[in-house]
């Protein structure tokens, strides 16, 4: 499976590819550079709004347009007139933290992580369900960095990673409820070896596709853990990977350019960009938010 390159963008901090198939495209943020990126399929166009503080992640809306999760709370966002409206306030009295890796479940419940964004080692991040009613709950906290969001084909089962501390764990998730029960060990990882969990993606089959950051790669585990196969990439620091196109076998990653040298950025020209990968495995269903 090779990689290519969609958008002539090179972000900072590039994350949260999220498939719209309304407008044929796929919308990524910049977190560092408080960007939003729209780009098309068709043509092959990026159209980019700049957002007022740094964006964790975003996700489809069912009203229309989309949720971006800024610095102090959860917004709405219309690409139409590129404005930002406030919904509902997260963690608006810690600024030393941000929202980080986010994603809607099957019944439109967002799950929110956040992070210390002067000093990820800091454990103060926690963990967030929010409601379609905008109701916000704090499932759990001592989080370093937050990421690796993705259910199972029959949603009976949530995974959900904490990148410094190099674990990703599994939940019985309650899908009616939206409860979470029984944390296990999915995979513990070494991030000086193989790169550390950042963002994820489930298949239709169970896999678990993580963007290894720091390790060039993508990574498919089966439902037991083990290495189903891994995706070199023509960058070492991937953030997220999100299924999309047209038959939903297209495998979009985002990726950073942040922290690397002159010399490896020389190397890695596609860096900071939004890679596509061609692949013969079909995504599960983007789900939006119902608030």
């Amino acid at each position: 499976m090779e990689a290519i390159c969609i958008s002539d963008e090179r972000a900072l901090l590039g994350e949260s590819p999220v498939w719209s198939a309304s407008d044929n495209a796929i919308y990524w943020i910049d977190i560092l550079s408080k960007r939003l990126h729209r780009t098309t399929l068709e043509n092959g166009k990026t159209s980019t709004w700049n957002l007022p503080s740094c964006p964790g992640m975003i996700a489809m809306r069912r009203k229309g347009g989309l949720v971006v999760a800024l610095e102090d709370g959860l917004y709405e966002f219309s690409p139409l007139t590129g404005k930002c409206q406030l919904l509902v306030s997260i963690e608006a009295d810690k600024d030393y933290n941000r929202p980080n890796d986010g994603k809607c479940d099957a019944c439109g419940r967002l799950w929110l992580g956040t992070m210390n964004k002067v000093d990820p080692n800091r454990e103060t991040g926690s963990f967030y369900r929010i409601d379609p009613d905008l109701t916000v709950t704090k499932i759990a906290s001592q989080y370093r960095i937050p990421n690796g969001i993705a259910w199972s084909p029959d949603n009976e089962i949530m995974y959900h990673a904490d990148t410094r501390k190099s674990v990703v764990w599994t939940y019985d998730f309650h899908l009616q409820s939206g409860q979470l029960s029984k944390q296990r060990d999915f995979f513990i990882f070494d991030r000086s070896d193989m790169g550390g969990v950042d963002g994820a993606a489930i298949d239709m089959e169970g896999g678990y596709w993580a963007a290894m950051y720091g390790g060039g790669q993508v990574v498919c585990r089966l439902p037991s853990g083990e290495i189903d196969h891994a995706v070199k990439l023509p960058v070492t620091q991937p953030t997220m990977p999100a299924f999309g196109g047209p038959d939903m076998t297209t495998l979009f990653v985002t990726s950073a350019r942040q922290k690397l040298s002159d010399r490896m950025l020389s190397e890695q020209p596609m860096a900071g960009g939004l890679l596509a990968i061609s692949t013969d495995t079909k995504g599960g269903p983007v789900h939006s938010f119902g608030g």
